[in-house]
């Protein structure tokens, strides 16, 4: 059936004396389109972001620690006492993205007064001849301990100057930092 035979159909049930058979038809029609479009998969299926984004969380996790780690190691050895120094970091978790969304606002009225519904769409992009998500933000992973081995952690004075320092450049407490003296094989 063609869209003018559809008119048509509409228009004689429309004069007919049976307008009852209208709305029935009319009713079935409207539940027909409901039920189509929740079967229809949403816009916010169709882009793929759980298993690519673990994958690449965990590789922007152990890049971002190995850029502290060596950053750490770099500042540290330039503290006067420090010498050359070795860095181990622990990390929680994996980085955490946080995608753009548009928020779409709906309301209905019903018999207990209006109500209002929101829908969350993830902003996708067109990028190299695929659909990804938009990110909005990466949540580096947190950083939850470090050791430190250096030529000069035997002595406590420069041992409270390496926590210190270590403390402030990571935001972490005294608590979850270890330095330590090298071994005198390693000196």
């Amino acid at each position: 059936m063609n869209f003018k035979e559809i008119s048509k159909s509409f228009k004689k049930l429309s004069q007919s004396k049976n307008k009852t058979r209208l709305i029935v038809l009319l009713g079935i029609i409207g539940i027909v389109l409901i039920a189509v479009s929740d079967i229809k998969p949403s816009k916010k299926s169709d882009v793929n972001t759980s298993s690519a984004d673990a994958a690449v969380s965990t590789d922007d996790a152990k890049a971002y620690k190995e850029q502290v780690r060596l950053e750490l190691e770099n500042i540290l050895s330039k503290i006067d006492g420090v010498g050359d120094c070795e860095v181990m970091l622990t990390v929680e978790g994996t980085a955490e993205y946080i995608y753009a969304e548009n928020i779409q606002k709906s309301s209905d009225n019903d018999s207990n007064g209006s109500n209002e519904h929101f829908e969350n769409e993830i902003v996708t992009v067109d990028e190299n001849g695929g659909r990804q998500a938009l990110v909005k933000k990466i949540i580096k992973p947190k950083i939850s301990g470090v050791v430190v081995v250096c030529g000069g952690g035997g002595d406590i004075t420069l041992k409270e100057r390496v926590i210190k320092a270590v403390s402030a450049a990571l935001d972490i407490s005294y608590a979850r930092i270890c330095v330590e003296g090298k071994s005198k094989q390693e000196r």
